[in-house]
């Protein structure tokens, strides 16, 4: 039977070997996706309140990140309204951080964040070009050498120009890989609130019933000038009708009491 010491002393390495697994388990992780070729790229729409106002934040945003706004596109429609469309290249271990900034621009959307692995790919093309720069070499040695015939020669220079010409093809393709690797692309369109259906419909009403009270104010207050301007005419002509009724009253009352 194995004493509780020994039995407690496994048990205490058992658990401390745990944790150094799992750190070994992360740390061999972080290693692989560390040599792996990857090229990162998201494709967001964003909301905003104004979209120059967003287009100034979103260089800001890049230029802490030390990324570049390598295009941008402003349009406005009939309404005034604009929309932006931007393309920000953002290193790749700052692009998660600048996604993070660039959502808190207004109200996102649409997002989406895709991936490639181009480990393979990458690692065949620099298979082939270690083999076609051998084959350069090989051939610029049979011209060094000039110990063959004219003909052969010739044949040479045009088998090594192709060559030549193919591994930087292939340079062109490594430097391409490199750049997309480097440099995650992020594409960014910015628009403004479009206005619903009913604020289309109620505009209009709503600004023919403004224009019917203005109208309205217009006419009561010509009405109110004429009735304070023809006002003091119409008692006058009150008080001489008045005046004419009375004297014609008298004169009747006269002629009616004479003999």
């Amino acid at each position: 039977m194995a004493a509780p010491e020994l039995t407690f002393a496994k048990h205490e390495q058992g658990a401390a070997a745990a944790p150094a697994a799992a750190a070994s388990s992360q740390a061999t992780a972080a290693t692989y996706w560390a040599t792996q070729k990857l090229i990162r790229s998201a494709d967001m729409q964003i909301q905003v309140g104004d979209v120059t106002a967003a287009l100034k934040a979103t260089d800001s945003i890049a230029r802490t990140n030390e990324s570049l706004v390598a295009d941008s596109r402003t349009t406005q429609d009939a309404d005034g309204k604009k929309t932006a469309n931007v393309v920000v290249r953002v290193p790749s271990a700052r692009f998660s951080g600048v996604l993070q900034a660039l959502r808190a621009l207004g109200a996102v959307k649409q997002e989406g964040v895709g991936t490639q692995d181009v480990t393979k790919a990458y690692a065949d093309l620099e298979t082939r070009l270690a083999v076609k720069e051998q084959t350069v070499a090989r051939l610029r040695g049979l011209l060094d050498s000039r110990s063959a015939k004219l003909s052969d020669v010739l044949d040479v220079e045009r088998e090594l120009s192709r060559a030549v010409t193919e591994l930087e093809q292939m340079k062109g393709e490594r430097r391409y890989y490199d750049q997309q690797i480097e440099l995650s692309t992020v594409k960014l369109v910015l628009f403004e609130r479009t206005p619903s259906r009913m604020s289309q419909i109620a505009g209009p009403i709503s600004g023919a019933f403004h224009n019917s009270l203005d109208v309205l104010g217009n006419s009561v207050g010509v009405m109110i000038y004429l009735a304070v301007a023809i006002a003091p005419w119409i008692l006058i002509a009150l008080g001489t009708v008045w005046g004419v009724a009375r004297l014609r009253r008298r004169f009747i009352e006269g002629r009616a009491q004479s003999p």
